[in-house]
């Protein structure tokens, strides 16, 4: 069975192990991604399988499509082309050219080509099993799975107006699948979005984000998370037209679910402030935006806290703890700045840490007094965790 099969057959673990032992152990390894273990099993599997079946036998076609799977993950990928090509011609030998069958080995040729970058033989495997589908089962969601694939390629390249009728085409058959309200016409609508801004087409885009919002709000309820990011996405389409009295509500709206969700404090809450704060300013409410910006920027300045931490702790487990100590204090001074108790007595008890395996007990104990004063000042919702 090819040279693949003959290293296989010096390489594999035992000759009399049957073929499902070895292919359990193979996939046990792979899952703890020691693909280097898992090769020589699977192709002892193709080896003993290559005894019982024929060369050209379908039966080979699971064996031989892991294998070219695990290649991939290695990041071989002529490799795996070779093992997918084998197979493809098995397929077409057995079913024929037209055959549904090939379209497993289609995809995976396609989407290994696209990583590889060769874009052109990416879309003949795309193109070529539409065309197959289309004759197989021509308002399939599989077919709909299939554009919506191809235009993610197309995206991908930036070829946002091909991107677009086949957007239209997946959207055409899940809507008749599924209903004009099916869930998963959100992220084709809002791919759709994407290829019309992309391409300047900012009034069609309107229609897509909205059904999208609209179909979130149905499944979801106007509160739920779900929902926050379709109402950015349409409030800052509306920002790029200049109608920044329409994003301004949908901003609104989107704040007020994360402060809900993700907490007064995250990440998401600061960008939700900032993009109200810049549609306000846009509109001159300076005054209503002045105060968003401030409670934005010390949201940002406390991630930053966070991050000094964790590059300090990073710094620390490599054994270089004067850097990790200057880490450390710039995080405390930053979050002394911001009057910040909890990322402050955060940052107490990880320079603590580092303190006393620096035996430098006097300073560690000061810092772990002060923290511990902090923590009984103001008890938050959500601490931060500290180190172990």
């Amino acid at each position: 069975m090819k040279l693949l099969v003959l290293l296989a057959i010096a390489a594999a673990a035992s000759a009399a192990d049957e073929p499902a032992e070895l292919r359990t152990r193979a996939v046990a390894l792979i899952a703890q991604g020691k693909y280097a273990e898992a090769e020589p099993l699977l192709v002892a599997v193709l080896a003993t399988r290559g005894k019982e079946l024929p060369p050209d036998d379908p039966g080979l076609s699971p064996d031989l499509r892991a294998l070219a799977a695990l290649y991939r993950a290695q990041g071989r990928g002529p490799d795996a082309e070779k093992i997918y090509l084998e197979d493809l011609q098995i397929q077409e030998k057995s079913a024929g050219l037209a055959s549904a069958a090939l379209l497993p080995d289609l995809k995976d040729l396609a989407t290994l080509y696209a990583s590889l970058a060769r874009n052109t033989d990416a879309e003949k495997q795309y193109l070529r099993a539409i065309s197959i589908r289309l004759d197989s089962a021509p308002d399939s969601l599989d077919l709909a799975h299939d554009y919506a694939d191809l235009a993610a390629f197309y995206i991908a390249q930036k070829r946002f107006a091909v991107a677009e009728p086949n957007l239209r085409r997946a959207i055409e058959i899940t809507q008749k699948q599924q209903g004009r309200d099916a869930a998963a016409l959100v992220p084709l609508l809002d791919t759709l979005a994407t290829a019309l801004i992309e391409q300047k087409n900012y009034q069609p885009a309107e229609t897509p984000l909205r059904r999208a919002l609209s179909i979130a709000e149905t499944a979801s309820g106007p509160s739920h998370p779900d929902v926050a990011p379709r109402l950015d996405r349409l409030a800052m389409l509306y920002d790029m037209m200049k109608r920044y009295a329409e994003a301004e509500p949908l901003y609104r709206r989107s704040l007020a679910i994360w402060e809900s969700v993700t907490g007064p404090s995250s990440q998401e809450t600061a960008t939700a402030l900032d993009n109200l704060a810049v549609t306000l300013a846009s509109q001159e409410k300076f005054d209503e935006a002045e105060p968003l910006y401030r409670r934005s920027l010390a949201l940002h300045q406390t991630v930053t806290v966070a991050a000094l931490n964790n590059l300090a702790m990073d710094l620390e487990g490599t054994g270089r703890d004067t850097a990790a100590e200057r880490y450390y204090k710039q995080a405390q001074s930053l979050a002394e700045r911001l009057s910040d108790h909890t990322m402050l007595a955060f940052t107490l008890h990880n320079y603590a840490g580092l303190l006393h395996r620096l035996h430098r007990e006097v300073e560690a104990k000061r810092a772990e007094v002060r923290a511990k004063a902090l923590e009984n000042e103001s008890a938050p919702a959500r601490a931060p965790t500290m180190r172990q």
